[in-house]
């Protein structure tokens, strides 16, 4: 408790200190980002076309160009700190993301439920390494996108929307750098070409030392990337069309993780494998063999193009907008599986001879792969006059994905030679309508529906002969057969949403919404517990206001309810091959209760204030575990299972509750040493309703203020800023037990600027906050067994340090 009491305490000081010391705030209301029509007036593209942001029946978030850069903005992490309801974890690196929108989670990588556009195209990959100066603004929007932006929006959707086309030269640059050995360079040139045609060409290079050292080879796990950008924009009458080429480049080492072995568990060691209950901590030094590996860390290159074109049909007014998406994606990884300096092996020596193939010391968890991805996305839409009473508007969408494996990183281990993994595949075709009539001067109601069908396949991997990747070995000409077999399935979606706003004054909107949104099911690695998983949906029940009631004051309320069917977790496995590796499995039925507030109040003309908050109450309501299960009931007891062969008969069993279907006999030791008192279904131990899902924080707030006072007549503004960012505790997974504790981190800045240029100074997490930023329920393989399993483990993922920087950036 004292702990707990003394974080409260230092939490208290830090915010008093902020508010004290730096007044602050999101920026003024015309820096809040997206076009400005006039002072008070945000237009956003959140519903894929242009409207007002206090008009618009959505809850969006929106950051623009002064706020990225006042508020050192660097990526999608640091931006979800400023958006109530948004969380996300580069827990590993930036290999993949783990965004979570009001409650909706995952553990690992969680494609499907939020997605990522550029200009309303699919964004294809990690989005955590891109270059935020190319674009004019990101808006984030909470709640199923299903309807509007297709597949993968389940909870909601990012929005970058590019920079609009230019009448003048422009050149813009910015230069940073910062402690822990952080600098970056970014320029621009955009320019008229001909009569309506106008073009940019951008590069930036980014190089990062690393908060952490790999204590088993004294290098710090540092960070680069570079990124190479072209574009062109065209306006005639009636017809204007873009494109832009985005080219990434992230070299990266191993991503700093750290392991919270056995020794520290404290919970289900009489009868199970044991277990954690309480706020993990990191375990420095960070040990990783990465000498085992061909590659560590992260290689990965991105091309990747998108464009966009909308015509007048004729002097109708009817519009016509077409989409178009391509990415090709190469990424080599190499990781120390283990999470620390140990190497986790299986077999004796003796038994190793007995196996075929095997290389007696080599581990399996020591894996470098190599993935080719490549994705095609289109779309064609056709809208009415938009100054109408009745406005619609119809339109088809497709979209491929196709991963794939290569040989790289293929071993020889203690398990035998690595096969190539298997290739995953994704369609998606659908046609979407929307209909919007204005019953009134202020009442509205709107109506869209997508129907969608979505085919999810999975073919074996490539096959190679043996002697082509190993040439000493003694049979050459060997086939080794790809990983993986021919699996298909459909899923078919009809998803709607349904609007009503009403404009109660020139500054009040109340609104409410019904919208539903779904992720596809689809398929584990074979050997997986579960092998598939179905589908999940959401359906979402939303009010909200959007209120400006003085000048300069802006406040948007959201309240929600959604109902979180199938939800769908991701656990950990070993595969045959060694390593570890993930499966998805549907956990049961969610309910998440939240309130979103989000204000901001321009004092006048020096001072601003602003602060955003999230609500998120998330409980399982129907949950089954096979985990809870094991963990609670224990992995040595005795008891009887229904003979599948022999109707009425029962078989004998050991393993305790490793099978969740066993009935225990009495006698037998439970997870917390207890024993049961008579015969006991495991399946008791396997509810998980009124837990909480993983990941999901109860309460995000920040607090910010801003001041920015001219310097006599000389033409140079003073500013400084303070940003409060609190996020309270999280749980690894849904056994409730682990969790990260809370967070709250204080960011300064202080700088001056003239007309276009800028030198700011700033500090990043300014009292040191040591909350992790991520936590993942694991194994340690190197401890002995308990209870006949390798006990859990958890890696956790370290915070950010301290760090200062300056940044000089302009705009000519």
């Amino acid at each position: 408790m004292k702990k707990f009491a003394d974080k409260s305490i230092k939490s208290a000081l830090m915010v008093a200190t902020a508010l004290a010391v730096t007044p602050a705030a999101y920026a003024q209301a015309d820096d809040f980002g997206a076009e400005e029509v006039n002072s008070n007036v945000i237009i956003v593209t959140a519903r894929k076309k242009e409207e007002n942001l206090q008009s618009v029946p959505v809850t969006v978030n929106v950051f623009g160009e002064q706020m990225l850069d006042d508020a050192n903005i660097a990526g999608l992490e640091e931006l979800s700190d400023f958006t109530p309801g948004f969380q996300l974890q580069s827990a590993f690196g930036r290999e993949g993301d783990r965004p979570v929108i009001r409650g909706a989670s995952n553990i690992l990588f969680s494609e499907g439920k939020v997605g990522f556009f550029v200009d309303g195209i699919p964004f294809v990959g990690a989005s955590t390494a891109l270059d935020l100066e190319n674009f004019g603004r990101v808006e984030v929007i909470k709640g199923p996108q299903s309807a509007v932006f297709g597949r993968g929006t389940l909870s909601g959707a990012v929005n970058y929307v590019s920079r609009g086309p230019v009448n003048d030269l422009g050149v813009d640059f910015e230069l940073t750098a910062a402690t822990h050995d952080q600098y970056e360079v970014f320029g621009r040139v955009a320019a008229p070409i001909a009569d309506g045609l106008s073009g940019f060409v951008s590069a930036s290079f980014n190089s990062f030392g690393g908060f952490y050292k790999n204590s088993e080879t004294g290098k710090h796990l540092g960070e680069e990337t570079l990124n190479i950008s072209g574009g062109l924009n065209y306006e005639a009458d009636g017809f204007e069309a873009s494109v832009m080429y985005l080219r990434t480049e992230d070299n990266d080492d191993h991503f700093a993780i750290g392991l919270q072995d056995s020794t520290y568990n404290n919970i289900y060691t009489e009868g199970s494998r044991g277990y954690y209950k309480g706020v993990v901590s990191l375990r420095e030094p960070i040990g990783l063999n990465t000498d085992d590996l061909i590659g560590p860390g992260l290689e990965r290159k991105a091309d990747r193009f998108f464009a966009k074109a909308t015509a007048d049909l004729g002097d109708s007014g009817f519009t016509a907008t077409a989409l178009f998406g391509y990415t090709e994606l190469s990424q080599r990884a190499g990781t120390d599986q283990t999470y620390d300096n140990s190497t986790a092996l299986f077999l004796s020596e003796a038994v190793c001879g007995f196996v075929p193939d095997c290389a007696f010391g080599v581990s399996g968890f020591n894996s470098d792969i190599e993935t080719k991805r490549r994705a095609t996305s289109a779309e064609i839409r056709f809208a009415s006059p938009q100054d109408k009473r009745i406005r619609a508007e119809i339109g088809g969408f497709f979209f491929d994905d196709t991963t794939k494996r290569t040989a790289y990183g293929r071993k020889q281990t203690e398990l035998g030679y690595d096969m190539i993994g298997e290739t995953q595949e994704a369609t998606n075709l659908a046609a979407f309508g929307a209909l919007e009539f204005d019953v009134t001067d202020r009442l509205t109601i709107g109506g869209e529906l997508r129907v969608a069908r979505d085919e999810i396949g999975t073919r074996p991997g490539a096959s190679y002969r043996l002697g082509d990747l190993f040439p000493s070995a003694t049979n050459p000409d060997r086939i080794i057969a790809g990983e993986g077999a021919v699996r298909n399935a459909v899923f078919k979606s009809i998803l709607p949403r349904v609007t009503v706003d009403y404009q109660a004054s020139d500054d009040l909107l109340i609104y409410g919404v019904y919208s539903e949104g779904n992720s596809p099911g689809g398929f584990n690695k074979i050997g997986a517990p579960r092998e598939t998983y179905g589908e999940e949906s959401l359906k979402n029940y939303e009010i909200g206001i959007k209120a400006e009631p003085l000048y300069g004051l802006r406040i948007n309320l959201a309240g929600f309810y959604n109902e979180y069917s199938d939800q769908v977790l991701t656990s950990t496995f070993v595969p045959l091959q060694g390593g570890t590796d993930s499966f998805s499995d549907n956990v049961g039925d969610t309910e998440i209760w939240g309130l979103e507030v989000d204000a901001s109040w321009q004092v006048n003309d020096y001072l601003t204030f602003a602060a955003t908050y999230a609500y998120t109450d998330a409980e399982i309501v129907n949950g089954f575990s096979a985990e809870e299960s094991l963990l609670v009931g224990g992995s040595t007891g005795t008891g009887t299972l229904a003979d599948p062969n022999n109707p009425g008969a029962v078989l004998p069993t050991t393993g305790g509750c490793a099978n969740p279907d066993t009935v225990l006999d009495a006698g037998q030791v439970l997870g917390d040493g207890s024993l049961t008192t008579g015969p006991t279904p495991c399946s008791t131990f396997a509810d998980i309703s009124g837990n909480t899902p993983p990941l999901v924080s109860k309460h995000q707030a920040t607090f910010t203020t801003a001041v920015d006072v001219p310097l006599g007549s000389s033409g140079w503004d003073v500013f400084a800023r303070g940003d409060v960012i609190y996020r309270s505790s999280f749980y690894a997974q849904l056994h409730n037990l682990a969790e990260t504790g809370d967070s709250t981190k204080v960011n300064f800045t202080a700088g001056v600027r003239k007309d276009n240029l800028s030198l700011r100074f700033w500090v990043k997490n300014a009292f040191n906050d040591d909350t992790p930023r991520g936590i993942l329920r694991y194994v340690d393989f190197s401890a002995a067994p308990v209870n006949g399993q390798s006990p859990r483990a958890f890696a956790i993922t370290p915070p950010e340090k301290r760090q200062f920087g300056v940044t000089l950036s302009g705009k000519f």
